[in-house]
Formats: C-alpha cells, sequence, structure tokens
C-alpha cells in the first residue's frame, strides 16, 4: 500500500540496495544516497530526508523538517540531545552507519577537521616560515609548537604523531598510515 505523500513530500527515486545486507541506502534528493545500519533502515526511511549541500565542509548531510525544526540523520542515528555534538569519523557524511558516528564535544569535533581550504603546505598543521617548515598543533585554545623541519613531510609527520597523542581518537591524521589516521 502506498503512502499517501504530503505537501512538502517529495517522490524518491528508486535505489538498488547493496548486497551487503549489513547496511542500506536510503535515497535524498539531489540524486544522493545516505547509507545506514540495516536495523536502523525501517525506521529512517519512513522519514522525508533531502540531501542539503554545506559550503563550509563541502558535503552533503541528510536532513528533514520535523514540526518547523530541521532534523539530521546523524543525530536521530545516535540518538543526541539539543546540546550533543556528533562527529563522522570518515568524514564522509552520508555514512550514517554506527561504526562512522560517534557523540563528541566541539573541540574534539575541531581536532577532526580536515586541512584548512587556505592552506598553502598541503598538509594540516604545516607552515612555512622562512626556509623552514613549522609544524603546530591547537590544543586546548592554545596552539602548540612542535618544530621546524627541512621538509614538509617530515613537520606533516610530526603534526600526526603529536595529532595522535593530543587528540586522540579524533585525530585527523595527514597520511593514512600515520597514528590517528
Amino acid at each position: 500500500m502506498r503512502r499517501k505523500r504530503g505537501p512538502y513530500q517529495v517522490q524518491r527515486r528508486a535505489v538498488i540496495q547493496p548486497s551487503d545486507s549489513s547496511y542500506r541506502l536510503i535515497p535524498l534528493t539531489q540524486g544522493q544516497n545516505a547509507k545506514v545500519d540495516a536495523e536502523d533502515f525501517a525506521r529512517l526511511s519512513s522519514w522525508n530526508w533531502c540531501a542539503h549541500w554545506d559550503p563550509h565542509t563541502k558535503s552533503f548531510s541528510a536532513m528533514c523538517n520535523q514540526n518547523g525544526r530541521t532534523v539530521y540523520m546523524h543525530r536521530v542515528v545516535l540518538e543526541c540531545r539539543q546540546k550533543e555534538k556528533c562527529d563522522h569519523r570518515s568524514h564522509d557524511t552520508l555514512d550514517n552507519r554506527k561504526l562512522n558516528l560517534r557523540k563528541c564535544s566541539d573541540q574534539q569535533n575541531n581536532c577532526n577537521r580536515r586541512r584548512r581550504k587556505d592552506n598553502t603546505s598541503g598538509f594540516k598543521g604545516v607552515y612555512l616560515r622562512g626556509k623552514l617548515w613549522r609544524s603546530r598543533i591547537f590544543v586546548h585554545g592554545k596552539w602548540i609548537q612542535i618544530g621546524y623541519f627541512n621538509s614538509k613531510i617530515k613537520a606533516a609527520r610530526a603534526y600526526d604523531e603529536a595529532a595522535k597523542i593530543l587528540h586522540g581518537e579524533f585525530a585527523y591524521a595527514n597520511f593514512a598510515s600515520s597514528p590517528g589516521g
């Protein structure tokens, strides 16, 4: 039986579900799909989700409107309270499986941010200072100097080591094989 659509509901396109039965895809607007755990699929599918482009993260998120409020899918999955934050481990904001989500503080969420778009070194926490590459990290509202290096690769690896120690599981590493990456 087909559910009657209200005035703000959008007709969804059909999605071919993956052969891996541990997760399902929920179609969104703008040709996007959200990935969710199979156990959450029925509950989340009953909502009218759409894809929202965020120019700051340059990525889509799954959201809907409930009683005049914007609701994000990842927050529903983790059952976040109003002031709680939620982080995507992999930075894939349409992967809303529990293994990719975690509750966090603002500070922890900032630790997991990628490098800034205006970064000229190509690495997070690495800056050219004279003829040397400086590596530093932001912790508890303060910059901590890691050191100066002859190459930006060495400076980036030093940042990764410090991030693993200081940011723990929320560390965003420059190199995938580095700790925290």
